[in-house]
């Protein structure tokens, strides 16, 4: 089964994968748990886990499709690797919009060495976040890509010396004290805007900043400011 833990008043949410390979079963589980907690109003951030060693085991590359559920997700989701993340482990986990792993973590996305190709947004996700040449090189030689690197790289945001679900933990308490609406509008701009011209995405932008102005927690945002105090967004 799937564990789902909430956290600060049920705002912050550890899904967390379970330590057995994937199956029918847990994908259908998972995919019912991304859409619930995508329209649950009271979670403002969601951190993706796992119980076991690597991300996501699956005795087979392609039988399985988790990405869509993750990208979703309207609320700003942290990867979070605690060891290793590799085939639909890593395709999952380039899903999410901050990534985390630990200072021993592997990746690698090998494939081809069983003559498939990647088939859950792995050969879309990876070039955007890494560069077309560098996404080439590690998926044709399924070669494993180490913490430090993958840092480099961008295929992670950070790597935690001590640990990465700790790390985790502070940057979505930062995050969830956001204005939760102007959070949502964010991702939609950049993942939508990145489709679209400049000009296109620049309106996209202008008409989301339209539509924020005239909320509760923008006048909380102006508020606050003007008090002197910390802003308490209820994403009205």
């Amino acid at each position: 089964m799937i564990n789902i833990e909430r956290f600060n008043d049920g705002k912050i949410v550890v899904l967390r994968l379970p330590n057995s390979n994937m199956n029918n079963s847990i994908q259908w589980e998972f995919e019912d748990c991304c859409a619930a907690l995508s329209q649950d109003s009271d979670v403002r951030v969601v951190i993706l886990t796992s119980s076991s060693s690597d991300f996501v085991s699956s005795p087979s590359a392609n039988n399985f499709s988790l990405a869509p559920s993750v990208s979703a997700i309207k609320q700003p989701i942290l990867g979070v690797i605690s060891e290793n993340a590799h085939g639909l482990g890593l395709e999952l986990i380039l899903a999410c919009d901050v990534r985390i792993c630990g200072l021993k973590s592997k990746f690698s996305m090998s494939h081809v060495m069983q003559g498939v190709i990647p088939s859950d947004g792995g050969t879309q996700r990876l070039p955007r976040i890494v560069g077309q040449g560098r996404a080439l090189e590690i998926i044709l030689t399924g070669r494993v890509v180490k913490a430090p690197e993958a840092l480099e790289m961008g295929m992670v945001h950070r790597v935690s010396a001590t640990d990465p679900l700790k790390d985790a933990y502070c940057i979505a308490g930062k995050i969830s004290t956001h204005g939760p609406r102007a959070a949502q509008y964010l991702k939609e701009a950049i993942y939508t805007g990145v489709d679209m011209t400049l000009r296109q995405g620049m309106n996209l932008e202008a008409d989301m900043s339209v539509i924020l102005q005239s909320t509760l927690d923008r006048t909380e945002g102006i508020n606050s400011f003007l008090e002197k105090r910390d802003p308490n967004f209820k994403g009205d």
